[in-house]
Formats: structure tokens, sequence, C-alpha cells
């Protein structure tokens, strides 16, 4: 990963699609979208659909300090097995103030 603050996207294939920031003030998917990285997201980013799984690969301690806390919307879309594991939405997920690089798997 790069010294850059970037928030990078894992295709399926392995594929790395990295944008060239990470703000605390945009969600996951707004990031995605900036690099036009379809997500799947149907309903305009608003926890709806639940198209715009992700998941991180931060371990359960980093990802308690350094994204947001999962949302009611989330918790209407994922499993706890998936919570568990690391899914979100991306609509939903925020990264915290002063981090600078984070990398999640897509569906």
């Amino acid at each position: 990963m790069s010294d850059t603050p970037q928030v990078e996207f894992i295709d399926p294939q392995g594929q790395c699609f990295p944008s060239d920031f990470c703000e605390p003030q945009l969600n996951i998917l707004a990031h995605a979208q900036s690099i036009e990285f379809n997500l799947g997201s149907r309903c305009g980013g608003h926890g709806i659909c639940g198209g715009d799984k992700i998941q991180s690969t931060l371990e359960p301690l980093q990802r308690a300090q350094l994204l947001s806390r999962v949302t009611d919307r989330e918790l209407e879309h994922l499993t706890p097995a998936e919570i568990e594991s690391g899914w979100r939405l991306a609509c939903q997920c925020f990264p915290e103030a002063g981090v600078k690089n984070l990398r999640f798997k897509t569906k």
C-alpha cells in the first residue's frame, strides 16, 4: 500500500483499484465513485438496497478504531457473521479522522 492517503478496492479477480485520497467526511462508496469503481449500490447510497457490500482487510480491533460504527441500516442487510468478518455497506462506512490508508475486498 502506498504512503499517499488512499482507499483501495480489490475486485474478486484480485485487481487493485486505488483512490488517491482518504477523507473522513466521505463514505467509502463516495471514494469508489470518485474513481468510477462500481460497488453495486442501486439506491444512491442511502443504505436501502444493501448492494454495496465491501469487506475490510483490517483486523477487528483496527476496524473498531479506524472505521465508523456499524449503523442500523447495516444491521438490516448484514448478518452478525458478516459483520464479524469485516463486511460493511460502503454507503454507511466512513474512515475515522487521521486514517490514511484503507483496503476493501469487493463482491
